[in-house]
C-alpha cells in the first residue's frame, strides 16, 4: 500500500476519513545542552525559565499516550551551552535522549565541539541511529557509527529520514573534524531523497536539516527549491521559530513543509499528517 499527504500539515487533529491515518511528528532543534531551564533571570525574557529536559520528557510522555506511534526527531545542536556538556561531554545529553526515545537524530557543528573521538563515544551510547548523508566518515573513529538515512514504519506508512550538516570549515576547529569529507547537501540530498523515494519506496521523507532558515551560505531556503522526494524539513542552525510550518516549492513545483523551533528547548514542535492510501 502506497500513501501520500493528504490535508498537509496543522495545528490542530483532523478526524481521518475512512482508511486514512493520522501520523503524528514531533521534533525539536539546537537544544545545546539544556538539561536544566533557563535561568529565570535571563536577559532573554522570551527564554527565561523556559525548557529543561523533565518538561520536554513529560510533554513527549504526554503526547505518547495519546498517541504511541508518533515519531520524534532532533535536528542537531544538542551538544554544548551548559556545565552539563562541559563537564561530560555528551553523556547526560544522550542517555536523557534516550529515555525520551527519539527515532532520530542529525549532527550540528556542535557535536564536534570535543572532537571525533568523543562523537563516536556518544553514538555508541546513543540507542536512536544518528543520521546525515553528507558527512562522509570513512577512515575515521565515526565509520559505521553514522547513516545517511533509516527507514521507519509507522501505522503502514514508510517514512524515510535523512539528515543533512551545515559546511564545517569556518565554523569547526579543523583538528575536530579530520577525515571527515564535507559533500554539497544539494547533490547528497537529490541522491538520497531520489533513494528513498524511488528505490526504498518510502512514502513520506523527511530531511533532519542543520542547514539553517535564511542565512549567509546554503540554507533551506535554497535547499528545498533545488531539490525533489522530499515531503519534511525539520530545521536546526540559525535557531529560528515558526509559528506555523512555511511552505516552499521544490525543483518539480510540490509543497515542501519546512519547521524549526528555535533554541534552547523552549518550543517543541509538532506536525500532524493526514495520510491517505493511493494504491497497491
Amino acid at each position: 500500500m502506497m500513501w501520500s499527504v493528504l490535508c498537509g500539515l496543522a495545528s490542530t487533529v483532523f478526524a481521518a476519513q475512512d482508511g486514512e491515518v493520522e501520523l503524528r511528528i514531533v521534533h525539536t532543534n539546537d537544544t545545546h545542552s539544556c538539561v536544566m531551564p533557563v535561568n529565570p533571570n535571563s536577559s532573554d525574557t522570551a527564554l527565561a525559565d523556559k525548557g529543561g529536559f523533565v518538561r520536554r520528557a513529560a510533554l513527549v510522555r504526554d503526547l505518547r499516550a495519546e498517541d504511541p506511534d508518533l515519531l520524534l526527531f532532533d535536528s542537531g545542536d544538542f551538544s554544548q551551552g551548559s556545565a552539563y556538556y562541559n563537564l561530560y561531554k555528551g553523556d547526560v545529553e544522550v542517555k536523557l535522549m534516550n529515555e525520551m526515545r527519539y527515532d532520530a537524530a542529525t549532527i550540528g557543528n556542535h557535536e564536534f565541539d570535543f572532537g571525533l573521538d568523543n562523537m563516536a563515544r556518544i553514538f555508541r551510547e546513543a540507542t536512536f541511529p544518528i543520521v546525515c548523508a553528507n558527512y562522509h566518515f570513512e577512515g575515521t573513529v565515526l565509520e559505521g557509527l553514522v547513516r545517511p538515512y533509516v527507514i521507519l514504519e509507522r501505522k503502514g506508512v514508510k517514512v524515510g529520514v535523512f539528515g543533512l550538516g551545515t559546511q564545517l570549515e569556518g565554523m569547526v576547529a579543523s583538528e575536530n573534524y579530520k577525515g571527515v569529507t564535507y559533500e554539497d547537501p544539494v547533490t547528497a540530498a537529490n541522491r538520497v531523497a531520489d533513494e528513498l523515494k524511488n528505490k526504498e519506496h518510502c512514502d513520506l521523507v523527511v530531511c533532519l536539516s542543520h542547514l539553517g532558515w535564511d542565512i549567509d551560505g546554503l540554507d533551506d531556503t535554497e535547499l528545498v527549491p533545488a531539490t525533489r522526494h522530499i515531503d519534511i524539513v525539520l530545521g536546526g542552525h540559525s535557531h529560528t521559530y515558526f509559528e506555523h510550518p512555511e511552505v516552499l516549492k521544490d525543483a518539480d513545483g510540490e509543497d515542501v513543509y519546512c519547521n524549526q523551533m528555535g533554541k534552547h528547548g523552549r518550543y517543541v514542535g509538532m506536525l500532524l499528517l493526514e495520510m491517505s492510501p493511493t494504491g497497491d
